[in-house]
């Protein structure tokens, strides 16, 4: 292991390393997003593909991207969660850098002023660490990332007035950027819940209009299976993904019972045997 220090006078100083033999490259450095727009150094992003792996970097025809709140509004109190997702939708096996900034993450108030990104930090901008490492990902392999945002912005922190607002996310070196709209509201939405896979086998009792946010990881040789409701009509899925990391959003539309499951296969299979593993959940709704 070598590590050597680059310098340059229109950059900061940084560190990289390398290691061949576990096939990952890794590219350090430290920056501010006192802006609140996160943006990788161009030279250091591009540094960590086709370095180690062996692996060529996806391009942007070989990927699609998905940005999603796990609701589309929140009253007083309740944690904006936000969801950004890259799917490998080519028939080869290609990588994405992936970090601390890379998904970046931005929300942005109804005038288009950035109050909270990922790199923020008690309400506040902040000195943001970026690494950049090359996640592999198979055909048909999806990697999600998920973050929290308390609706609070300034200092002191406060809530941020009601209104519109957009996420916005960037995967580094992956042409475009991807936006959803959500509300901030002055009262409560109808219950929403988010579960995990420690939650499977549990009942829930919801009403019309409440929502349920899944997000299912798994060890790495496993891959979930995209939830899905067994009532559509009852339970309807708004968006969804699977991998070694699945996430899916239901909404509430009529009354009954309904099952909502979900399978983690191992990679591995048939030749390790492994069991495969359920996830389910019973929802009963009411008018």
């Amino acid at each position: 292991m070598m590590w050597k220090k680059l310098t340059s006078p229109k950059r900061p100083s940084s560190l990289t390393r390398t290691r061949g033999a576990g096939g990952v490259t890794l590219i350090a450095a430290i920056f501010l997003c006192a802006a609140g727009i996160v943006s990788p150094t161009p030279g250091i992003a591009q540094s960590a593909y086709g370095t180690g792996t062996g692996v060529p970097t996806c391009s942007t025809q070989d990927v699609r991207e998905v940005v999603s709140t796990s609701q589309q509004s929140y009253g007083p109190g309740i944690m904006v969660v936000t969801i950004s997702s890259i799917r490998n939708t080519s028939g080869k096996i290609c990588s994405v850098a992936i970090g601390p900034t890379s998904p970046s993450l931005t929300v942005t108030n109804p005038k288009g002023v950035v109050v909270w990104n990922n790199c923020y930090a008690n309400d506040q901008p902040g000195a943001c660490a970026l690494y950049l490492v090359a996640r592999t990902l198979k055909p048909g392999a999806t990697y999600a990332k998920t973050f929290a945002w308390d609706q609070r912005s300034g200092q002191p922190p406060a809530r941020v007035p009601t209104g519109t607002y957009q996420l916005t996310t960037q995967f580094s070196s992956i042409a475009g950027r991807h936006a959803v709209r959500f509300q901030l509201a002055t009262a409560a939405t109808p219950r929403s819940i988010t579960v995990t896979q420690a939650d499977s086998g549990r009942r829930y009792t919801v009403h019309k209009g409440a929502r349920l946010f899944i997000q299912l990881i798994g060890p790495a040789n496993f891959t979930w299976s995209e939830p899905v409701s067994s009532r559509e009509t009852v339970l309807e899925r708004s968006q969804g993904s699977s991998g070694d990391i699945a996430t899916a959003t239901f909404v509430a539309r009529s009354a009954g019972q309904v099952r909502v499951t979900a399978i983690d296969n191992p990679n591995c299979y048939p030749q390790c045997l492994a069991p495969s593993l359920l996830f389910a959940l019973t929802i009963s709704v009411m008018s």
